[in-house]
């Protein structure tokens, strides 16, 4: 049964998810200058909404870190320093070591063994050539992504899954921002090369019931990840980034 006024509510809602979602793209994107107030005039005529949904957009994102609320009304964007993205991919680091713990503990499922390896096999195939145009970039992020992603899931805990979703919201913490120095493709295809032999070495942990090894890999993993992010940042061309690479922007 439907009720009057439902199609009402659904519909707001519905378009303040779009302007959420297009707010979120716009700030990742280096759109607003950084820790500067955000017009919320302007905000809504490239949200192309009212005030209203413009200021609850960015109440949403507040609550993501993306944006700061100011003490006389309003917002501004949240720079974070390369400092913070590091801290952020340790603690993800830590999260996903109790989550090997609890997946040895608890069983690994054949569900969850299919979809780690297939993100090995991904890794290997895009390894095969050395090559790494945009398109393989791409394709890395998403394996990336989509194993770290599998590992969580594996063990079964709702709170570790909340928890790593929100550190993941720091800009460039997430497993999918891979900062890629094409400057220097022999150090990108060592850094590659060995996250691969990480992964690989993970999994066959987990298979093995190795709970503490596989733990310990996936620590000297993110922290090998945030030294990257370290070594070749001040390295990429900013500009392409911005584009492959939502949230960077918001780095110092």
């Amino acid at each position: 049964m439907q009720f009057e006024g439902e199609d009402d509510d659904a519909s707001a809602d519905s378009q303040l998810d779009r302007a959420t979602e297009r707010l979120r793209h716009l700030v990742l994107t280096g759109t607003f200058p950084l820790d500067e107030k955000l017009a919320e005039a302007r905000v809504a005529e490239l949200l192309a909404v009212s005030r209203t949904p413009a200021r609850l957009a960015m109440a949403a994102l507040e609550r993501d870190g993306l944006l700061v609320r100011l003490p006389r009304r309003g917002f501004r964007v949240r720079s974070v320093s390369l400092a913070e993205v590091v801290e952020a991919i340790e603690v993800r680091g830590e999260l996903e070591a109790v989550a090997a713990r609890a997946i040895v503990e608890r069983g690994l499922s054949d569900a969850s063994r299919d979809a780690l390896r297939d993100a090995v096999a991904r890794g290997d195939a895009i390894l095969s050539d050395g090559a790494f145009d945009a398109e393989r970039r791409r394709a890395w992020c998403a394996l990336n992504d989509d194993f770290h992603r599998a590992l969580v899931a594996a063990c079964g805990m709702r709170p570790l899954a909340a928890a790593y979703h929100q550190v993941n919201l720091v800009p460039m913490a997430a497993p999918r921002d891979t900062i890629f120095n094409v400057a220097e493709p022999e150090l990108l295809l060592r850094q590659l090369t060995v996250a691969q032999d990480d992964h690989r070495r993970i999994v066959a942990a987990l298979e093995a019931g190795q709970a503490t090894r596989a733990a310990g890999l996936i620590r000297e993993h993110a922290y090998r990840s945030g030294e990257n992010k370290r070594r070749n940042f001040p390295h990429v061309d900013m500009r392409t980034m911005i584009m492959e690479t939502p949230g960077i922007a918001l780095v110092r």
